[in-house]
């Protein structure tokens, strides 16, 4: 699985980088471990084989490094030079070497340099990798989505914060549950033979491609999702990274869209009603072609105010008085027009059927 979990909130490989960023911690820790080195070197004492006065010396060096980093371990290798010539190479107490004991430290300080070479390449390594699963972590927690690790059993084995928010629990409470947790009741049975249909031969796609998926909250209600797999292959095992998107807003986008075409046609309809009335009323066979222009066009501006004043109303209905006075401007001065105030309001969708 991706992700390695040994790192993952590991107290361990923190305080060894706390170590590594304080040099007084740091080289601290070469001058014990060598401590204890020359401390256990006289303890085995006589046990200890001839020719190889630096046995004890060599894990310090090595742990030297890889706790403190390059330089303490530098400064490990030192220490036990200095304590190996003096206190254990003949002769004792004393800064004198013979030929043999000389090429005896020699290879000591090369066989130990080599070590500390070798344990802070594998410690830059080790960091590059936490860095980047660092990284990959970070990019995961601050996706806008909601990002699941699903393993070939169906056990969820990571979750970000996303997530957490989109279905109200907290991680600890998911890690290791069954994914259909997450599924609505009615959907679980359809989603477990589909997810192990998707394991036989799975592909990055959208799950569920043109059909209506919802997601389960914690508190039992549900929202519609939208979700896309990606397969994730490591040590021949197959995980399922879903992403998954809340398209609540979405959906509630395209209802209110369905709802303006659905008026939009039935106010066109009405339209075209209204105007083919006006057409057949102002067509009268007692009439010549230019009385009949000239009604019909009068009519239609008529109408074309009305709906205009509709339209300043956002359709909420319109003053019948304001529609006269508007289509009788001209003619105030010889016309008075009285009586109750009645406001027209368009009817709704649903006469039309």
């Amino acid at each position: 699985m991706p992700f390695s979990p040994a790192f993952e909130n590991d107290s361990l490989v923190e305080r060894l980088r706390q170590v590594r960023a304080s040099p007084i911690a740091a080289y601290g820790t070469a001058v014990g471990v060598v401590a204890a080195a020359i401390l256990l070197r006289w303890a085995i004492g006589g046990s200890v084989v001839d020719g190889v006065p630096f046995i004890t010396y060599y894990p310090a060096i090595i742990a030297a490094t890889l706790i403190g980093g390059f330089w303490p371990g530098v400064l490990a290798i030192i220490l036990s030079t200095v304590t190996a010539w003096y206190l254990f190479l003949p002769p004792v107490f004393g800064w004198h070497l013979d030929q043999r004991e000389l090429v005896s430290l020699l290879l000591f300080v090369a066989v130990g340099g080599i070590n500390v070479v070798i344990i802070t390449l594998l410690n830059a390594a080790v960091e590059r990798v936490l860095t980047q699963e660092q990284n990959v972590r970070v990019l995961i927690e601050s996706a806008p989505n909601g990002i699941i690790l699903v393993d070939e059993k169906g056990a969820i084995r990571l979750v970000n914060a996303s997530s957490e928010t989109l279905f109200g629990y907290q991680r600890s409470e998911l890690i290791g549950k069954n994914i259909e947790v997450l599924v609505p009741d009615r959907q679980t049975v359809a989603h477990l033979t589909l997810r192990k249909s998707y394991q036989q031969a799975p592909t990055t796609r959208m799950m569920g491609a043109g059909r209506d998926l919802s997601g389960k909250r914690k508190d039992g209600s549900e929202f519609p999702v939208e979700i896309g797999l990606n397969p994730v292959h490591r040590d021949g095992d197959v995980a399922v990274l879903a992403t998954v998107i809340d398209i609540t807003e979405r959906k509630r986008a395209q209802d209110h869209q369905k709802l303006i075409i659905r008026e939009l046609q039935h106010r066109t309809q009405n339209l075209f009603a209204v105007f083919r009335a006006i057409a057949v009323r102002s067509i009268d066979e007692g009439r010549t072609a230019a009385e009949i222009k000239y009604v019909l066009d009068g009519r239609l501006q008529a109408l074309a105010h009305a709906y205009a004043m509709l339209v300043d109303a956002k359709w909420e209905g319109a003053s019948l008085a304001d529609i006269l006075e508007r289509e009788f401007a001209g003619f105030s001065g010889r016309m008075k027009v009285s009586g109750c105030d009645i406001v027209l309001t368009p009817p709704p969708p649903s006469s039309s059927r």
